[in-house]
């Protein structure tokens, strides 16, 4: 026999022993599950009631894709609907810890149901979809992109606010900007339509509160010139906006944030089980951005104004959030501090970029 006829021999062998040991194994795996069945129902016992799967987010899924067996029916109405979606990550819903109010959109959402991030026509998504049918979609903006006369009536109606976040949420009946402000310790999430109409508005104030000495200490430490300092538990705005990608994922009601002055800014900063978790300046002087991010906006923006200058620090890197304007050109840009550029969305002459 030839070599060839032998490894040829060999291979087949080897081929009956797998399947016959992938027997054995299903064999061993029905007779543990019978074995099961009979401990958990026996004469005489009530019969167990039959568990509806229903999955659940965990840490370990953040940044996996598919590891939830999402319905055929609903990942094909997906990509019937955004075709060209990247970075795609399914989830199982997770109620969160504020009750939604009755009148709320999402307020039937339960376990069973599913949302999805992605990626999509150069910004981020989140889709909801309620008993194998879409019902909602959010698009994350920058706020330098809400349209003029939405920006006018909310300098107008909430003067001094600052705004912390936009989303563009779309639904089977409507669209509309839902805008979330701050000002102190009031917060105010306001849903707007493309026209410039206010539909909904929600107010929400903080809660002050004590922390425990050993926060107090590394706050002391981390900010020694602090004045003016409140502590309140912290507030997730709405629940159902706090996705795996938000860095405050993990946060919740028995978690801390920081109000406070230092050189005459407003500073917030957060604490997560006790830790630092990030600070953030609103509205920061242009004139403290450090040399190196200016020489990079007057030699990439020439004849762009600063608009607005935010600062955000966390354990990892400082970034500088500077908002530019030219006539009705806008730019938001993320600096490090020697000047790099973490990330840039730009609208120019109608056109969006972002890099």
């Amino acid at each position: 026999m030839t070599t060839h006829g032998c490894k040829e021999l060999e291979q087949f062998y080897t081929h009956l022993l797998i399947k016959k040991l992938e027997s054995m194994k299903t064999i061993i795996l029905l007779s543990a599950a019978v074995v099961l069945a009979a401990s958990t129902y026996l004469p005489g016992k009530t019969s167990p009631a039959a568990v509806k799967y229903t999955p659940v987010i965990s840490k370990a899924m953040i940044g996996w894709t598919d590891t939830l067996p999402v319905p055929v029916q609903i990942k094909t109405s997906f990509n019937k609907m955004y075709p060209t979606a990247t970075k795609v990550v399914w989830y199982g819903y997770k109620p969160g810890t504020v009750k939604p109010d009755a009148t709320e959109w999402y307020y039937n959402l339960d376990p069973t149901d599913y949302y999805v991030t992605f990626y999509h026509e150069d910004a981020d998504y989140v889709a909801w979809y309620d008993n194998g049918n879409w019902i909602r979609t959010a698009k994350n903006l920058d706020n330098t992109e809400l349209p003029d006369v939405v920006s006018r009536v909310l300098s107008t109606e909430y003067p001094g606010y600052v705004i912390t976040d936009v989303d563009y949420e779309t639904d089977r009946s409507q669209s509309l900007y839902e805008v979330k402000l701050e000002k102190g310790n009031s917060k105010w999430n306001v849903h707007v339509n493309p026209n410039g109409a206010i539909i909904k508005k929600k107010q929400r104030t903080l809660n002050a509160a004590q922390t425990n000495a050993t926060m107090m200490s590394d706050f002391e430490s981390r900010f020694p010139n602090a004045s003016s300092v409140t502590w309140y538990s912290y507030s997730p705005d709405e629940i159902v906006e706090v996705v795996p990608t938000d860095w405050d994922y993990n946060m919740d009601v028995t978690d801390y944030e920081v109000h406070f002055i230092t050189d005459g800014t407003e500073h917030v900063a957060w604490y997560d089980n006790g830790a630092w978790v990030r600070s953030e300046i609103y509205t920061i002087d242009a004139s403290k951005l450090p040399a190196s991010v200016n020489q990079s906006i007057s030699k990439e923006f020439a004849g762009y104004s600063i608009k607005d200058v935010d600062r955000e620090d966390n354990a990892t890197q400082v970034v500088y959030e500077v908002e530019l304007q030219k006539g009705n050109d806008k730019c938001k840009i993320h600096y490090t501090p020697d000047g790099s550029v973490v990330k840039k969305k730009c609208r120019v002459d109608g056109a969006k970029s972002k890099s």
